[in-house]
C-alpha cells in the first residue's frame, strides 16, 4: 500500500480534497504525473584528450549526442562507472570538457535526465 499524501508519486490514490473522483476537475494537489526521459552519450577515452564532441560518440551505446544542459533537468557524468563530481567537468551543447585525462579505453558516459509534468 502506498504512503498517504503522495498523489504525485502514486497517482492512483484519490485526492482527499475533491471526492468523489472521477468526474471532478483536476485536483489542485496533483498537477499531473511526472514523466522522465533518460538519454546518454557514451564514448571511450583515448588516453590523450580531455575534450569530447558528438563526433566521438560510440553509436553502439549512445542514445543521444551531448545535449544542452539547459534543456534537461539533471546531468550525470560517469567515468569508468563512477559518478563524477560536477566541478570536474563542463557540459555544453555537443561538447564535454574534463578536468583530467582518463586512462585509455575507460568508458565515459554522460547521462541526461529530463523531468516534466504530463
Amino acid at each position: 500500500m502506498p504512503p498517504l499524501g503522495c498523489p504525485n508519486i502514486f497517482p492512483g490514490q484519490p485526492c482527499p480534497t475533491c471526492q468523489p473522483c472521477p468526474p471532478c476537475p483536476p485536483c489542485p494537489c496533483t498537477p499531473g504525473l511526472l514523466t522522465t526521459v533518460v538519454s546518454q552519450y557514451t564514448t571511450f577515452s583515448d588516453g590523450q584528450k580531455n575534450v569530447y564532441t558528438n563526433a566521438d560518440a560510440s553509436l553502439q551505446f549512445s542514445t543521444s549526442g551531448i545535449l544542452d544542459p539547459s534543456t534537461v533537468s539533471i546531468v550525470n557524468l560517469f567515468i569508468n562507472g563512477i559518478l563524477q563530481p560536477s566541478n570536474t567537468y563542463v557540459v555544453q551543447p555537443g561538447v564535454l570538457m574534463l578536468s583530467d585525462v582518463p586512462f585509455q579505453g575507460v568508458p565515459i558516459i554522460v547521462q541526461f535526465i529530463q523531468i516534466s509534468t504530463s
